[in-house]
Formats: structure tokens, sequence, C-alpha cells
């Protein structure tokens, strides 16, 4: 009985080990993006109290890596639970199309937003260079007014 108790004891044992030590290695396996001309890419949004909206985009390349960027940025307002509609801005398609040369950028769009409500930032970053293909990168942003 007492051989049966401590197999049964050992077992129990190894497998907790074992589990313990398979948990640790799911978390290991996260990762951070790697880019190939991009070193960060962020983006924000506030709105004032009146409702204008200010997006602030900016990315920091890989100098003499980085060759340029294309940045679209548009806005949506969800309309029905979870639905959105896309925010009229003056822009073709409504939305915000900025070429840039440089290895850095920061670069603001303002906005007075047409009524109270729950929006929605989308903003692709598509940043060339030399380090191999294009990196492409989608930021969301939402805000309340």
């Amino acid at each position: 009985m007492f051989k049966k108790l401590l197999s049964f004891a050992l077992c129990f044992a190894l497998l907790s080990i074992g589990s313990i030590q398979f948990s640790s290695n799911v978390v290991a396996l996260e990762a951070s993006p790697y880019y190939n001309n991009t070193a960060t890419a962020r983006s924000t949004a506030n709105v004032s109290s009146a409702g204008k909206l200010t997006i602030t985009n900016s990315y920091v390349g890989i100098r003499d890596v980085t060759t340029h960027a294309t940045i679209t940025t548009y806005i949506e307002k969800k309309t029905f639970f979870f639905f959105w509609s896309k925010v009229e801005n003056g822009q073709p398609d409504d939305q915000w199309i900025d070429n840039i040369y440089n290895y850095t950028y920061t670069g603001n769009h303002t906005l007075q937003l047409p009524s109270t409500g729950t929006y929605r930032i989308t903003v692709v970053y598509c940043i060339y260079g030399s380090g191999g293909s294009a990196d492409v990168i989608e930021k969301e942003i939402e805000v309340e007014y």
C-alpha cells in the first residue's frame, strides 16, 4: 500500500512540474513584431469639449534604411451597435493620405466632429526602405465626444 501511495505522489508531482514547465514555455513564445524599415509608429487622438478632433501620427524609421512612407488616416462613427460609417472630412474618399520622404515624421490632422458619439480613427502606415518588404502597421483608436 505504501509503494502505491508513494508512486501516486511521485507521478502527481512529476505531472505538476511538467505542466508548470509547459505553461512557462507558452509565455516565452510571445514576441514583439519585427519591422524591416521602422523603429516605431504611433498615433494619438484627442477631442476637445467643443468636438474638435486632433489626430497626431508619427513614426521613426531607420536612418539610411527608410526611404519613404505613406500614411492613410480615416475616421468612422459608430452608428448602431457595432456598425461604423465613414465621417466626411473634405478629402477624396474621406481619408487623409500623407506621403513622406524622410525617415522620421510627425504630423496632425484636425476635424470638427459633426455630433456626439463614439468615433474610431484608423491609421495605416506603409513604410518603405532598403531593409526588405514594406512595413504595414495599422493603428486603431476609439474616442468619445
